[in-house]
């Protein structure tokens, strides 16, 4: 995700913040950011799951043909990997998604909020295909992969690099927010940061993967092409999918 559509996602959660509460906000903020021991960035909250993985949905009426494709093409993805289900909203359901636009840009909660409706907000240029996918990660349940309790074993932070005020978006969760299920630290999430996001510069890191040491290399990190093997590892682990 480029930064200016990341600094409209910081736009929507301080007007977010204003309007709401501080619960409201700590919720809203872990996911747009999502000890030694814990391992990806998953919900802890059972609360926050989907019921049965299935995960109702609308879309606004204003989006074009080819947006609700986009969406659906999205949505088939996580089900062709996980057991998760999408399904059109019925009056039997009282919590789901409806795909939105809002001054985010690109914005969703972290899984399922269980009070009615909640926005999944894909604005003007975030109607690409990975970010959707990358979007509904947050609704199934994930944070971004870069705040998980043991990143600094994984990555360096990079501060001097960071926007001024954007710190806050690379604080670490703690084990009351990320069950991680004991999976190791994905780069290849497709919930991770970029290693620019929210940078002074293009060409500045604010994120550096430590060097594989087996190829001497820094893991390349913040695809936005599809479901990484761990993304889809750990999505049926919490939502125990069935074996194949």
């Amino acid at each position: 995700m480029s930064s200016s559509l990341v600094y409209y996602e910081i736009l929507f959660i301080l007007i977010f913040v204003l309007l709401n509460n501080n619960f409201a906000f700590n919720q809203y903020f872990a996911m747009h950011s999502h000890n030694d021991r814990i391992r990806r960035a998953a919900t802890a909250r059972a609360e926050r799951l989907w019921d049965y993985g299935v995960i109702p949905y609308e879309i606004e009426a204003n989006f074009s043909g080819d947006h609700r494709a986009l969406f659906k093409q999205a949505m088939r993805h996580w089900e062709n990997h996980t057991c998760v289900k999408f399904v059109e909203r019925s009056l039997d359901h009282p919590n789901y998604i409806v795909f939105t636009e809002r001054p985010c840009g690109c914005c969703s909660f972290v899984g399922k909020r269980g009070n009615g409706p909640q926005a999944i907000s894909i604005g003007k240029n975030c109607d690409k295909f990975g970010i959707v996918v990358h979007e509904l990660g947050h609704v199934v349940g994930f944070w971004h992969e870069h705040t998980r309790p043991d990143r600094d074993d994984n990555v360096q932070i990079v501060t001097k690099n960071i926007m001024s005020g954007q710190e806050y978006n690379f604080n670490k969760l703690t084990e009351e927010e990320v069950n991680s299920l004991g999976l190791n630290y994905d780069f290849d999430s497709i919930m991770h940061y970029a290693r620019n996001t929210f940078s002074k510069s293009t060409y500045l890191d604010t994120i550096l993967p430590q060097h594989d040491p087996t190829l001497n290399v820094r893991p390349e990190i913040g695809q936005r092409v599809r479901l990484s093997k761990g993304d889809i590892a750990q999505t049926k682990m919490l939502y125990r999918c069935p074996s194949e």
